[in-house]
């Protein structure tokens, strides 16, 4: 079996030196499949793919992934997709213009369901990751004055619910512990924007609950 991760900067693992909470989903998953290769039947085997694009929106996916599931299929029907995007679409621009409303973001999201169950039986969606406020407010590394704020991401986040619930997918949670920890004093960013070491296996351990329950 492949899980194929399709997201966008966070889930490609910027600034975490052991490469971000989907590295962390391989480790585990890569090291139980060498463990029943070798002392169990030998049939439980995974292979995580982190096919992941900075910057990447739902837009943006729609258009790739349907063509990269069909460059990695081993068996028909056998990958599962991990569907990590959103948080480039709460963007807010300089003069607090949306770039995208969730409205229409649940459309565009919506289409990237039912594209990726066109290809694979199994779909989750992740949620998203907080920010710091006081470095994202605008995001000081942006040469445009782009802006993230967590009001406006749990939005995001309630959209992905309510369409992974529509299309009867699995939803993983992200934003409101991922939140909660920040505002207890952890730290899990490198930027504002991004999660550090920590912040990435907060949602790798999340994830991993979910999707080894699954298999």
């Amino acid at each position: 079996m492949r899980i194929l991760v399709f997201g966008d900067s966070i889930a490609l693992g910027l600034w975490d030196m052991k490469g971000g909470w989907v590295q962390h989903l391989a480790s585990t998953l890569h090291n139980a499949s060498l463990d029943n290769m070798l002392h169990g039947d030998g049939k439980s085997y995974v292979e995580v793919y982190n096919l992941s694009v900075a910057g990447d929106s739902s837009q943006g996916l729609l258009d790739r992934l349907k063509d990269e599931v069909e460059a990695r299929r081993m068996d028909e029907n056998s990958e599962v997709i991990i569907i990590a995007v959103g948080i480039n679409d709460s963007i807010l621009k300089s003069d607090n213009v949306v770039l995208m409303d969730v409205y229409r973001f649940q459309t565009a999201y919506e289409k990237v369901i039912k594209e990726a169950l066109t290809v694979s039986g199994q779909v989750y969606c992740l949620g998203l990751s907080a920010v710091d406020e006081t470095q994202t407010s605008p995001w000081k590394y942006s040469s445009s004055g782009k802006q993230w704020r967590n009001n406006r991401i749990n939005l995001f986040e309630d959209s992905i619910k309510q369409s992974a619930v529509r299309h009867s997918v699995p939803f993983i949670p992200i934003h409101d512990e991922f939140l909660s920890q920040i505002n207890s004093g952890k730290t899990l960013l490198a930027d504002g924007l991004h999660p550090n070491e920590a912040g990435h296996k907060l949602i790798a351990d999340i994830a991993i609950e979910h999707v080894i329950k699954k298999q």
